[in-house]
Order: C-alpha cells, then structure tokens, then sequence
C-alpha cells in the first residue's frame, strides 16, 4: 500500500517530536546515577533542568518566525542536529558545569522544534487536525519507554552509553526527515521581522486565549515537574530500582499513546473545555494515589492514571491553531509556547529544591494541587459565560 507524502510527513514530525522527549525522559529516569556520579544536589539537578526550559522556551518564539520566513522543514532538521549533538555532550559531561552546557544546547535544540512541527502538521492537514495532533503526541508517549531501554543500559554497562547511541539515532533521524519530507508553507517573497513579532503579540489581546493559555500555564507546570522527577520521587521515597521506575514512567506513556489520538479526534467534535475538565481531575486523583501508595505493583497499575493530564495539551494545541490563520502561524504558536514554558520553567528549581529540604512527596501533592484547580478555573468561566 502506499503512502501518502502527507503521512509521511506526519511520521518524520511525530519521529522528531519522539527523539525530542525521549532523550529527555531518560535523562529525567537517569538523574539519580548522574547526580552521585557527577557529585551534585537535587536543588543543582532542579536549576539545571530550569536553565534548559528557559532556553526552550526563549528559542520557540524566534524559531517560529524563521520557519514562516525560510521554511519549516528546514528550521526542524537544523534544531534535530543541535539537539543530537547535546545528547553527545550528555554522555561526555564529567562535571556539573559540562552537563549544564549541555541541558543548554538540549533546551535550544528541542525548544526549537515544537512550534514549528505543529505548524507543519496543521499546514500538511486542513481537516482532522485534532486527530493528526494527537497522533504526533501519541509518537511523544512511546517515548517513555525509551528510558526503560536507558536502564538497562545504565545498569549493565553505563548511563553514558545510551546518550552515546541515542546521539547517533538523531543523526540517522535527521537524514530521513531531509530525504522524506517537502517544504509545507508557502515562503513570502518579503518580510518584515517587526510585524512578525508585533503579530506574536497580537495573540493575548483574545479573552478566549489568555484563559486557555491560563489553563495550559497549570498543566505545564505540573507536566515540567512530573516528567523532570516522576523517576527520582519513584527511586527516593519508593525504593525502585532505575529499571522499575523506567517501567512505571512506560505504563504512564502507553496510557498517553493510547490516549491521545481518541481525545485528539473527540476535540474535534465535543466542548474542549469539558473535555480538559475531566482530564485534569483524573489526574489529579491520580497523582495523590501515587503519593501514597508504596506497594510497587499498585503504583504500576495506576501509573498510566497521570497520563490524563497529558491528552490535555493536543486538545489545546488543537483549539489555538483553529484561530491562526497560516501567514505567521508559527510565529504565534512560537511566542504563545515561549511566554508559556518561560513561566512554567522555574517549577524544576522549586521542585528540586523542596526535595532537598523535605522530600518528593511534598512537591508532588503541590502538583495535584494544581491540577484541581484547573478545572475550577474552567467551571467558573463557563458559568459566568452563560450569565
């Protein structure tokens, strides 16, 4: 049967999305054997990981407009190599200030991609964009099993040797994204880098998308946290080996893969606010369970429970880009995505820091915390609309 270059395309973005997180999960699931060997504290661990939001975050504005100027395509492959090459780096940190580098040069090159991919997806598809989004998160939860893969490695050989091979993985990516994609926007013939960015702006004057960016704010908060320390919380005050927490942070993954194509398609016909109500709260739920819970198999049997809170960001990528017409698409989806994870990066510093001076649990009640309030905040707008 063949393929149509438009599933093509949605396979090499949702591929690049999966490289995206997958490195960074087993990096979150590897902390533990990086922070004795390296010889650093959580709160280090927590500003380390806060310095690469923040860069992923500052570089999604600015990389969004130059894909509206010179190409999506070729905005993905250049941020694929920078972030192979920071893979590479992990392997070869032996101090503390060399992995920090290298979670920089990791922030730039991730951070450089997701705008642009979502732009890409929603340029290649005029209809079922909900559908296609979801597919392209899905790819990003078969990443956590990645981190059981890193693991084993860890525990067989060396953690440095999984960076090792997942550096050369990215470059093999990089080259079949080149030969398998086409260019998906139309480039303008002149540009004015001023009104790109005055049009990036332009996107908080909406009521509609303050709230959504609001809500999003909370679920990003929660997410930065619970994937930079789901592993440790599970290794520290659980008492998991690496493998078994990879395995719990896999069930969590397959819960979203399974997930996000269904609610992805269900937000193209149903109320996405009522739709992140439910997502949220389940979640919330969740996280408390895990908090206190100590039985290994019970915490794997509900690990795929937080994944909810996952489904929520298709359902709003899908409901932004709705709004946004092509010209400067990615230029707004980049400023939306940098003000976003720009404020939620701080939450890795505080959650590291709270570990050190309590423990895990503390900083993972605050998570659930945030997660109730999200759908108070929805609720509240749905009244008050209908007076």
């Amino acid at each position: 049967m063949k393929i149509s270059k438009e599933n093509k395309a949605l396979f090499c973005i949702s591929l690049a999305w999966f490289l995206v997180l997958s490195g960074r999960y087993s990096i979150s699931n590897l902390l533990p054997k990086i922070v004795t060997e390296l010889d650093f504290s959580w709160t280090n661990a927590g500003f380390a990981l806060t310095i690469m939001w923040l860069v992923y975050a500052a570089v999604q504005f600015p990389s969004g407009i130059f894909s509206d100027i010179k190409g999506r395509k070729k905005t993905i492959i250049i941020a694929m190599i920078i972030f192979s090459f920071s893979y590479l780096l992990v392997g070869l940190s032996t101090h503390y200030l060399i992995f920090i580098f290298a979670l920089i040069l990791l922030g730039f090159g991730t951070g450089a991609y997701p705008a642009v991919g979502i732009s890409m997806i929603t340029d290649i598809f005029k209809k079922n964009r909900g559908k296609a989004l979801g597919i392209r998160d899905s790819a990003g939860s078969v990443a956590y099993l990645i981190p059981l893969f890193a693991a084993l490695i860890a525990s067989s050989y060396n953690w440095r040797i999984f960076f090792f091979i997942w550096a050369a993985v990215c470059i093999i990516s990089v080259f079949l994204f080149y030969l398998k994609t086409s260019e998906s926007t139309t480039l303008p013939d002149k540009v004015s880098i001023k009104e790109r960015v005055f049009d990036g702006m332009s996107i908080f004057k909406e009521k509609n998308i303050q709230l959504i960016f609001v809500i999003n704010l909370l679920a990003a908060i929660t997410w930065i946290s619970y994937m930079s320390f789901f592993p440790s919380l599970l290794v520290v005050e659980k008492g998991f080996t690496e493998i078994q927490a990879a395995i719990a942070l896999g069930i969590l993954g397959i819960g979203g893969f399974i997930l996000k194509p269904i609610i992805g398609s269900l937000s193209d016909r149903y109320d996405k606010k009522l739709i992140i109500i439910f997502l949220s709260t389940i979640a919330a739920f969740g996280t408390l369970l895990i908090v206190n819970i100590q039985s290994m198999v019970l915490i794997f049997l509900i690990s795929f429970i937080p994944s909810f809170a996952t489904a929520i960001f298709p359902v709003i990528s899908s409901y932004i880009v709705d709004k946004w017409e092509e010209k400067g698409r990615a230029g707004k989806i980049g400023f939306y995505r940098s003000n976003l994870i720009l404020f939620a990066s701080p939450s890795s510093a505080i959650f590291g820091f709270l570990a050190d001076e309590y423990n895990f649990n503390i900083p993972f009640i605050g998570i659930s915390i945030v997660l109730f309030i999200i759908p108070i905040i929805l609720i509240t707008s749905i009244i008050i609309g209908k007076k």
